[in-house]
């Protein structure tokens, strides 16, 4: 009598353990032998585990055998295998392993989801080298490094279309010897690592790695004013939506119908609403609240920055408000297969978004409820499976709009962003124009897809965004730094991120568009400097410019001779001296070396970092210094300090002796202005030793 195989003892006669730790799956022969059978038939039948789900084809327990392994996690991810053979066999225990071991024994068992991609990769391998007579990942091994080569090869061209792999792609980590539990040995993964580098060499010689793109700003702006929309509207028609709807509810708890509908929950429900005296009321609010759920959806994405699978796992009563703060409660099962309930910041327009729909999700509750307490008889298993589920589950997002009928769905049925009533289509405008091609570019974001036919190929005006969930956490991590409403961490915070590092790849656009602007200004600075100059040179000519430095430079400009010196001190040396041919040659020299220019309202000033500028608060202070720079266009701000120092002197000379000894110094001051005004605008000689200096 053949002893009962379970999960455990299969794990154990299939592999092989190392002191290391390293797990060996083992030759399909072997574990036969092992267990004394001649077929692995006897395996299908292994029981993995108890599967709780919406439908009930999928609410059963999960085998060994079973071409789909349905998911318990909270987000449904499915994994499927193809083929009766040692490969698909093979298959199998390598996606049982990593959901128990991981890669290694103790290691950190997968995910489902995660463990996806790796089943789909395999799938297609295990088919492609199948049809090239192979029943076993193993057989490879101990083939030529050339047959291996060309296998491999002729599988990227026929099946992957040459798509660049890099070391830390999904699929390229497949070809790991400890990763792979041997099922590709050390041949093969050498083999393929070598190809796949001359591969990626020749078709794809600059490699770009793509990160999620951001949402352009206005693109943004009419996504957010739909969502506002579509919540306004549908604030003013819920209450009466929720009246009409309570009156079918009324209707199912009676039962009034004859002959009752079978099997049926759309015609059931759609014969009592037929029934409706409002039932032209009642079907037109249903479809103005059609979008209510999307509307929510997107709020939740764009001010949380939550991951769309987050988002799905809101039940009813996520939303709260304390200590004048917006909360949302959902469950985060991203770094491991624990469900931790945890809080992410919100605002004011999610929550009231999220209390609208609770109202819409409540209604289709009752009406769920009154279906199954009058009729269950009257509809299939599978819809009755469904709602019971669906009611236990209690999530905002589960349920799908309807006015006709009452269902539950774990993806929401509205995650690819369809507009369901026309008269929020417009709303939702997604077009692209030149402005934001401009704004993609910036921000190194202008492409069409991360992967696929689309990956890396360049919106053009006109096109439509192509819109993901994922963007829109991108978006706000963009949005946050650049415009400084957060740092680093308050964004590792909010998006539950283990490591600061992959907070940095969100946000690393919001730096690009700090050197953007950094750039911009500098070559804005650039550009007027060189105007300044110019201009400078030709006030120059004419002699006008004043200060210190402007003195000089009318000097240059009359003899074409600049002298440099070791300081600009009364007694400094001269070094050497450069000589122009011409005006235009001198003009050339000054817009090439002035480094640094600041402009004040009484004139430029051009020391730089060495400079106190002492001559804000008084100044005449600066007026002589050897960097000060005074054209024609300040001489109209000396005339206000002319104006308003004279003022004040008229008024200090009307005071007695003994209030003017309290205010000298501050005549001394004015009387100061008013000699350099004066002097700047050629109303008296120029002595830079004229009035008393304080």
């Amino acid at each position: 009598m053949i002893k009962e195989i379970t999960k455990t003892t299969l794990l154990d006669q299939a592999i092989v353990k190392s002191h290391q730790g390293l797990i060996t799956i083992k030759p399909l022969n072997q574990v036969l032998e092992d267990f004394k059978v001649d077929d692995s038939n006897c395996l299908n039948n292994i029981k993995l585990w108890e599967n709780q789900a919406l439908y009930i084809e999928q609410n059963r327990s999960v085998q060994f055998g079973d071409n789909t392994w349905y998911s318990y996690e909270e987000v449904q991810r499915n994994v499927t295998f193809s083929g009766e053979d040692e490969l698909a066999y093979q298959l199998r225990i390598y996606a049982l392993l990593k959901l128990t071991h991981g890669d290694v024994v103790g290691g950190k068992p997968f995910k489902i989801s995660t463990l996806q991609n790796d089943i789909t990769y395999l799938n297609l391998i295990a088919g492609f080298i199948r049809k090239r007579g192979y029943s076993s990942f193993h057989e490879l091994e101990f083939k030529p490094d050339l047959v291996i080569r060309n296998l491999i090869k002729d599988y990227l061209y026929e099946i992957a279309k040459i798509t660049i792999y890099k070391q830390t792609h999904s699929f390229t980590k497949l070809f790991n010897v400890q990763r792979s539990y041997k099922l590709f040995g050390p041949k093969v993964c050498s083999v393929f690592l070598d190809l796949i580098e001359d591969l990626n060499k020749l078709y794809h010689p600059s490699s770009i790695t793509y990160s999620h793109p951001v949402i352009p700003t206005k693109v943004m702006k009419r996504v957010l004013k739909f969502t506002s929309k579509v919540v306004e509207k549908s604030q003013r028609k819920i209450d009466r939506w929720l009246e009409l709807n309570s009156d079918l509810i009324g209707s199912l708890m009676n039962g009034t119908l004859e002959p009752p509908p079978e099997n049926d929950t759309f015609e059931l429900i759609e014969k009592h609403v037929r029934n409706m005296a409002n039932r032209e009321e009642f079907i037109q609010l249903s479809e103005s609240l059609a979008d209510l759920k999307l509307a929510t959806y997107l709020n939740i994405l764009a001010y949380t920055g939550m991951r769309y699978n987050e988002v799905l796992t809101c039940k009813l009563g996520c939303a709260s408000y304390k200590d004048g703060i917006y909360y949302l409660t959902a469950t985060m099962t991203k770094t491991d297969n624990s469900k931790v309930e945890m809080e992410w910041f919100s605002n004011a327009e999610v929550y009231e978004s999220i209390k609208l729909l609770e109202k819409y999700v409540i209604g289709m509750q009752e009406r769920a409820q009154a279906v199954l307490s009058s009729y269950r008889a009257n509809i299939g298993n599978r819809q009755a499976h469904n709602l019971e589920e669906g009611l236990k589950n209690n999530r905002l997002f589960g349920v799908s709009p309807s006015s006709c009928s009452v269902s539950f769905s774990n993806s929401g049925r509205f995650t690819k962003f369809e507009v369901k009533n026309k008269e929020n289509a417009e709303l939702f405008d997604l077009t692209l124009d030149s402005e934001d091609i401009a704004e993609l570019e910036r921000l190194e974001s202008n492409y069409k897809g991360v992967r696929g036919k689309n990956r890396g190929i360049p919106y053009e005006p006109g096109d439509q965004l192509r819109l993901t969930a994922h963007m829109f956490r991108h978006t706000l991590a963009y949005f946050v730094i650049a415009n400084k409403l957060g740092e680093l961490d308050d964004i590792r915070y909010q998006f539950k991120h283990l490591s600061s590092l992959m907070t940095f790849v969100y946000t690393r656009r919001a730096f690009l568009a700090s050197m953007s602007l950094i750039k911009t200004t500098e070559e804005f600075s650039e550009i007027l400097i060189e105007r300044i100059a110019e201009e400078l040179i030709d006030q120059a000519e004419s002699q006008s410019l004043k200060g210190g430095a402007g003195e000089q430079i009318n000097k240059t400009s009359k003899d074409l001779i600049i002298g440099i010196t070791d300081s600009q001190s009364r007694h400094s040396n001269l070094i050497k001296q450069i000589h122009f041919s011409s005006i235009e040659e001198l003009k050339k020299f000054f817009v090439k070396n002035i480094q640094s220019i600041r402009g004040l309202p009484t004139g430029y000033c051009t020391a730089g970092e060495a400079c106190k500028i002492k001559g804000a608060g008084i100044p005449n202070g600066c007026v002589y210094c050897g960097s000060k720079i005074i054209s024609k266009r300040h001489k109209i701000n000396w005339q206000i300090i002319k104006k308003e120092a004279s003022q004040k002197l008229a008024t200090y000379s009307s005071l007695p002796k003994e209030q003017q000894d309290e205010y000298e110094l501050f005549a001394i001051n004015w009387k100061n202005n008013i000699t350099a005004a004066d002097y700047v605008l050629d109303e008296a000689k120029s002595d830079k030793n004229e009035g008393t200096q304080a």
